[in-house]
């Protein structure tokens, strides 16, 4: 079952799959490098189907309207934190663009709490909970027992 829940979280990574709300327990939404993908595994561990959904200003999906609002979950992150982690990114792949700008993450933010609002979904700060955490957070709204 949980190697089930563990490639379900796995083939619903990052937006791959967007037409499965039905089939999973909750909805992680964020920014790139915010942790959406840390915490979808976390969660498979424990037997719950994560989907994510990278937020990126330019991709108009139309489908946040769409997304089953008790499901969802909004995660932020700090602009520095993201700036750390993306400037990590950018330097691992060789690759230098705007990406790690205060001024990108401070859009993205921006955008993400938007959508968050709009939804009207709980939000969750990754600089201040652990993915420990927000797994228990995000089991109690779901009301998820485990089996």
């Amino acid at each position: 079952m949980i190697l089930d829940v563990i490639n379900f979280n796995f083939e619903h990574d990052d937006g791959k799959i967007l037409d499965h709300f039905e089939d999973c327990d909750c909805i992680i939404l964020g920014p790139s490098r915010v942790g959406k993908t840390p915490l979808c595994f976390y969660l498979g561990y424990f037997g719950i189907k994560a989907l994510n959904i990278p937020l990126v200003p330019e991709i108009n999906l139309n489908i946040y309207k769409e997304l089953p609002r008790r499901k969802c979950f909004g995660l932020i992150r700090s602009v520095e934190s993201l700036k750390k982690f993306r400037s990590t990114r950018e330097k691992y792949l060789g690759i230098s663009s705007n990406y790690a700008t205060e001024a990108r993450i401070f859009k993205e933010l921006e955008y993400a709490n938007n959508i968050y609002e709009s939804i009207r979904c709980p939000i969750i700060d990754l600089d201040n909970y652990s993915n420990e955490e927000a797994a228990e957070f995000i089991k109690d709204r779901i009301n998820f027992k485990e089996e």
